[in-house]
């Protein structure tokens, strides 16, 4: 069902998770770097908030979700997306498990490696990793700056072990050298600097910890140059338009698998081709709404590896999905 922004942020009190104790100790000013306490908000709306014991700032919590970003900046489409698509992806709702196998595929290890890992899912969207990672027994902190953490409050809920924050990527509002695992898995392409977020994300991985993105692959300049050109036109367009045009991908999924018709199509209006209608409908328009999106190379991001001071680093799939390790004697 088609959730409109109204309709979104009105969902962001329809949970009722608490802030621990543990993400308390996780969290840090990204102002001035001191630790925060809670407080009755005495603000409209709020029911608790966050006060900085450096310099006073105050973060909203609502929903029982500290919200360090005062709204969904640039990212809108996807707090949209991932009301409406809630459950799509979700190894638990559809039966598969395409979501464990992709989380496989990024951690270059058996999930029996995350028990008892503390992991970050950094751009969790509705949690469809998150649920994998606590299935496989890590604790999972989950952080969006979109009210798809809304969404994922309400899929993760059963879990006492997750905790879950609206924050940007460029100002995180954690303790550095905290998590054994940083996850992100396509998110980077979609921020404003990707390289800088990844920079960001890196400082949060302990001494001996491994960070896994995943970002779009720029190797096939048909399908870039084809969904850049329509971009132009779908990121003006209201989302609710591009929702309904994206359903198209639906049937054209038949046509697009034949010989000759299939690859014209594919090279004028690339579509998700997932064999799930309501997965490629989500695909397709996540695709063409996201503000930001930019397409990568493995020797761009390998690069990113080294720079980071990283080890073990490990090309992985799909697109461009590399992992590495904080060395030990690095903070």
């Amino acid at each position: 069902m088609w959730k409109d922004r109204a309709g979104v942020t009105a969902l962001a009190n329809n949970h009722t998770l608490e802030i621990t104790p543990r993400l308390l100790d996780l969290l840090m000013c990204p102002v001035c770097h001191a630790a925060f306490d809670v407080t009755p908000a005495g603000v409209q709306g709020d029911s608790t908030a966050l006060v900085c014991r450096g310099c006073q700032q105050r973060v909203a919590v609502r929903g029982g979700i500290p919200r360090f970003a005062p709204s969904d900046r640039y990212v809108s489409s996807f707090s949209v997306e991932w009301n409406t698509f809630q459950t799509t992806q979700l190894d638990s709702y559809t039966g598969r498990s395409e979501s464990m196998q992709r989380l496989q595929q990024s951690l270059d290890a058996p999930l029996e490696w995350l028990r008892g890992k503390l992991v970050l899912d950094a751009g969790c969207g509705a949690g469809r990793f998150a649920e994998v990672a606590l299935n496989a027994g890590a604790r999972v902190v989950g952080m969006d700056l979109s009210y798809a953490i809304d969404a994922a409050a309400r899929n993760l809920q059963r879990w006492d072990t997750v905790d879950l924050i609206q924050a940007d990527l460029m100002t995180l509002p954690l303790k550095p050298a905290s998590f054994d695992l940083v996850m992100s898995l396509g998110v980077l392409h979609h921020t404003p600097n990707p390289k800088q977020a990844f920079f960001q994300l890196r400082r949060l991985v302990k001494p001996g910890g491994r960070i896994t993105i995943t970002v779009y692959s720029g190797y096939n300049k048909v399908y870039v140059q084809s969904t850049e050109m329509w971009r132009r036109l779908t990121t003006r367009l209201p989302l609710t338009w591009v929702y309904y045009l994206s359903h198209l991908a639906i049937p054209l999924y038949h046509v697009y698998r034949l010989p000759v018709i299939g690859l014209l199509g594919k090279g004028i209006w690339p579509i998700s081709l997932h064999p799930d209608p309501q997965w490629r409908l989500l695909d397709t328009f996540d695709c063409y709404t996201p503000r930001y999106q930019s397409f990568h190379t493995h020797h761009e991001v390998y690069r990113w590896f080294q720079e980071a001071g990283l080890k073990d680093i490990a090309v992985l799939e799909p697109a461009v999905s590399l992992i590495g390790t904080v060395p030990e004697s690095v903070s």
